[in-house]
């Protein structure tokens, strides 16, 4: 047999292989067709910052759906993106890794979906985003309404959270914003920051959110909102995740700055490994704290308060799961 032959055999070989991996995404619609909302995302998100339009669970979920796909194409970011195209990304997304018949030639989108995907799983986790922008925009700033809004966002991904504080801003009567977002990821933030200063909302700067120098960057003024969810999820060491370096440096730079802001989450709550002890964390005590012999970064996940309410952290979004259809829950269900 030819050295070339063989070569082309090998070839062979492995796409066959690669395809024994490929598995189809869940069938159907992600969402039901009747609760998707038309309208280009533009459209979408001018008609959801009037205070007369009810910003409910379809509404935001059409928001997030059409958001994702405008991250993922931003050229197409003014169309009207219909459900068989979200459903699409959806499934392409569900299937980045093992592969599916839609991704076959279209390595450019499959390296984005894998480059992207923990900033992507964030956001297609449809009913946790959703519960998060609902207790959001059910907040009330008690800053200055005569100055512009000063929001930031920590750990921004896709920027999906500085949609929403623009959604806030305007709900609540403010005209002027100044929307910040850092994410440590440069690619991930020159994505988001694309997007978002194409729709007019704000701007992701590519950086360390547990640098207090970082702060330094912000316009004068005090903050109307602040938004973290660099969590780990439930029953994970609290420094598994940035949040208490983050919570650390910025309330060390910030400090005053940020006595009217709303925050999202409004508190955390960790425990022991026995559960004997629990400590709540919020904007009062800097988000930090200490336990019998401990601090707690070496405490345990537990629980959030999100609009006033408090949840198991992996119970989050739990009341809106009915937004995705049965097929896709478990597949998008998978941001903390």
């Amino acid at each position: 047999m030819q050295p070339g032959t063989v070569e082309a055999g090998q070839a062979g070989l492995a796409a066959l292989a690669l395809r024994l991996l490929e598995r189809e995404p869940p069938r159907g619609p992600v969402m039901e067709p009747g609760r998707y909302q038309p309208g280009s995302l533009p459209a979408c998100l001018a008609r959801l910052c009037r205070p007369d339009v009810p910003a409910d669970g379809p509404a935001l979920a059409s928001l997030c759906l059409k958001y994702a796909f405008a991250y993922v194409h931003p050229d197409r970011a003014h169309e009207d993106v219909s459900l068989e195209e979200a459903t699409l990304l959806c499934g392409r997304f569900v299937r980045r890794r093992s592969g599916c018949r839609s991704l076959e030639g279209r390595d450019a989108l499959r390296r984005l979906l894998l480059h992207h995907g923990f900033a992507l799983q964030m956001l297609l986790d449809l009913p946790k985003t959703v519960h998060l922008l609902a207790a959001l925009l059910a907040g009330t700033p008690r800053t200055d309404p005569g100055r512009p809004f000063l929001g930031c966002d920590l750990g921004s991904g896709t920027g999906i959270l500085l949609l929403g504080q623009h959604l806030l801003a305007r709900r609540r009567g403010w005209e002027a914003t100044s929307l910040w977002g850092v994410e440590h990821l440069p690619h991930v933030a020159a994505q988001a920051d694309g997007l978002l200063r194409s729709l007019g909302v704000g701007r992701v700067l590519s950086g360390d959110a547990t640098v207090s120098a970082i702060y330094n960057n912000l316009p004068q003024g005090n903050l109307a909102c602040l938004t973290n969810e660099t969590l780990p999820s439930r029953g994970r060491r609290l420094y598994k995740e940035p949040f208490p370096r983050i919570s650390a440096a910025l309330f060390a730079s910030l400090g005053k700055r940020l006595a009217g802001a709303v925050f999202l989450p409004e508190a955390v709550w960790v425990a022991d490994r026995q559960g004997r002890s629990w400590l709540r964390l919020a904007p009062e005590n800097a988000f930090a704290g200490e336990g019998p012999g401990k601090p707690a970064r070496l405490y345990y996940m537990a629980d959030v308060e999100l609009g006033g309410r408090r949840f198991p952290a992996d119970g989050t979004g739990e009341e809106h799961a009915g937004l995705l259809a049965p097929p896709w829950r478990e597949a998008l269900g998978r941001r903390w």
